[in-house]
């Protein structure tokens, strides 16, 4: 898996979007993003649109 959001694997910007939505705002979440070949964690909490 090379991105990942609260717990789920993401293949795409649909899937990310999907993701997201289920999410309320300001639920602190964890983001997985590749930095540098490495598989990086890092704490969200997604704001109103």
């Amino acid at each position: 898996m090379g991105f990942g959001f609260a717990g789920r694997e993401i293949g795409d910007l649909y899937e990310y979007t999907c993701a997201l939505r289920a999410r309320d705002p300001g639920d602190r979440a964890e983001i997985v993003v590749l930095r540098e070949g490495e598989r990086v964690a890092l704490p969200v909490a997604p704001g109103r649109r």
